[in-house]
């Protein structure tokens, strides 16, 4: 396997080159995405703009969620904003959820010329990693914060990728993947727990954004690592559509 980090959504990517693309934004589109499919939501549609997804809901808004958000708050006129904790399963159950967000639906625009495309957060990470073990070329791609690089999602980089050196001796990482390695070996040590990792948020760029928004609990939600081990699949790419997998 030959294994590519994107530290930043201005890394150049080349996307139509590898098997499988890992999309990352750990605060929080990729966590909602775990947490709405694990508690029962038929499907989630990504998009990038809010006129785009009013417009796809509006084909059955019946059966229909608009999801997402603008600077960390919910939309105005949607139905539920990035929190998990906004997913249950009597909110979501059965539902398609059409999701626009700062951050992550931006970077699983650009990963979609890859041959297949899945969201990744803590809670799905070791799943999703046995999934993938045995493909010949990944990338994950790292969302960021408005921008910039951010500690979670390269913490995140580096236990998906420190997992598939561990289940595939055959992996040889370019220099981005190392460096996301030893980011998560150093600061965990394979000590890692919802706690520590939860701790760690504190100190990114999303964590504060959160935390002084009055989302603080987030951090907890989103560090809950293996807790849902679902895969959270692309199965069309226009518009991006995801269903779970067992």
């Amino acid at each position: 396997m030959k294994l590519y980090t994107s530290l930043s959504p201005g890394s150049r990517l080349d996307v139509e080159r590898v098997d499988v693309a890992l999309v990352i934004d750990v605060l929080r589109a990729t966590t909602v995405m775990t947490t709405a499919l694990a508690k029962g939501a038929s499907e989630i549609v990504t998009c990038l703009t809010v006129n785009e997804a009013v417009k796809l809901a509006a084909r059955d808004r019946k059966n229909t969620l608009l999801c997402g958000e603008r600077a960390c708050q919910k939309i105005d006129g949607f139905d539920l904003g990035n929190s998990p904790a906004e997913y249950s399963s009597d909110r979501v159950d059965g539902k398609t959820l059409v999701l626009t967000t700062t951050n992550g639906t931006r970077a699983i625009a650009t990963a979609a010329l890859a041959r297949a495309v899945y969201a990744v957060s803590f809670l799905n990470l070791t799943r999703t990693a046995q999934h993938i073990r045995n493909q010949k070329s990944v990338l994950l791609v790292c969302a960021g914060t408005d921008g910039y690089l951010t500690g979670e999602d390269v913490w995140l980089a580096g236990a998906i990728a420190d997992r598939l050196t561990n289940l595939n001796p055959s992996v040889e990482s370019c220099d981005s993947t190392a460096i996301v390695i030893n980011a998560w070996r150093n600061r965990f040590g394979h000590r890692e727990t919802t706690d520590s990792i939860a701790r760690t948020f504190r100190e990114t760029r999303g964590g504060r954004n959160l935390i002084r928004l009055g989302f603080e609990d987030d951090l907890v939600r989103c560090a809950a690592i293996d807790s849902l081990p679902i895969l959270v699949q692309r199965v069309s790419r226009e518009p991006s559509r995801f269903t779970s997998g067992g």
